[in-house]
């Protein structure tokens, strides 16, 4: 994930934000009724938890674990009805796709579930870096399986050996299994599970959203969907990323260098990036909720924009 949020924070606040009402304090009873149950946080948490269980050793790309965490998204996308496919990634790793076929153009929803996994006996559970932006990923898959038949192709796009180097990715824009030039638009999830920038000055219920001023009318779909869900964004435009020169620290960046439009959801960084301290109990269960809420909105607008 990327460092840029270190050198980034001081502009981020310049860039906006829309608050959630201030009585919210995240998702409110009511609103909790009317939540489909793969937005419950105690679900999110739950794959999670898997996803950082002893059993995976921290999902290291050319590991065991990491080759299970594969395997376990692929059956998760198959119980939901989702056309399944497998890319190898050379060197042993692979991403995997969960495809719920509308016309010939796409929407890809992505995120990358490797991390550092078993280092001479220690293990990096990586639980915000990324099996945070992995359980939203397939949350997000529930929801449009279980919802309306999109206008246009959701490929959901569990991306390998991303800690590498972002090669998980690059493979994918280098053989798509969804032609670039009828891909409307990607939203990456990368490190979404803490309050926002823990490593400075810490907001609960925040999270940053980059490059939403690459599609028009993706910015008031945010905001109206993050004021339902008590989540506070703060929208950044992509170039602040080129700025400081960390634009390619996380997938999305391999499509915006094909000129794919991109929205990127982070709450950025904290002491715990890359520690084997970076654990499950350390995350925020009710923010992935609210994140995920907010990107649903996202997703299928996107999928049924004209």
């Amino acid at each position: 994930m990327a460092r840029a949020w270190v050198a980034a924070a001081l502009l981020l606040a310049a860039c906006g934000g829309r608050s959630a009402p201030a009585s919210t304090g995240g998702v409110t009873p009511a609103a909790a009724d009317k939540t489909p149950a793969w937005f419950a946080p105690e679900a999110l948490a739950a794959d999670v938890a898997w996803l950082c269980d002893r059993a995976r050793a921290g999902r290291g790309a050319y590991q065991p674990g990491g080759r299970a965490a594969a395997d376990w998204f692929a059956a998760r996308f198959a119980e939901l009805g989702l056309e399944v496919q497998r890319q190898p990634i050379p060197g042993g790793s692979e991403n995997v796709f969960g495809l719920l076929r509308g016309d010939d153009r796409a929407v890809v929803v992505s995120a990358h579930y490797d991390h550092l996994g078993d280092q001479e006996g220690t293990v990096y559970p990586g639980a915000d870096d990324n099996a945070s932006g992995a359980a939203v990923l397939l949350a997000l898959a529930r929801d449009a399986a279980r919802g309306p038949r999109p206008r246009h192709t959701l490929l959901f796009a569990a991306f390998g050996a991303e800690e590498l180097g972002l090669l998980g990715s690059g493979e994918y824009v280098n053989r798509p299994v969804w032609p670039l030039a009828r891909t409307l638009a990607v939203i990456n999830f990368d490190m979404v599970g803490r309050n926002f920038f823990e490593a400075g000055a810490a907001q609960p219920a925040t999270a940053a959203v980059i490059g939403l001023e690459t599609l028009d009318g993706a910015r008031a779909v945010a905001e109206e969907a993050a004021a339902a869900a008590g989540l506070k964004i703060v929208p950044a435009p992509a170039g602040l990323l080129e700025v400081f020169g960390y634009a390619n620290r996380t997938d999305d960046w391999w499509f915006r260098r094909r000129g794919v439009p991109a929205i990127h959801f982070s709450t950025g960084m904290h002491d715990d990036y890359h520690q084997p301290t970076d654990t499950p109990e350390r995350l925020v269960p009710a923010q992935l909720a609210r994140v995920a809420r907010t990107a649903a909105a996202l997703v299928r607008w996107l999928g049924a924009r004209p």
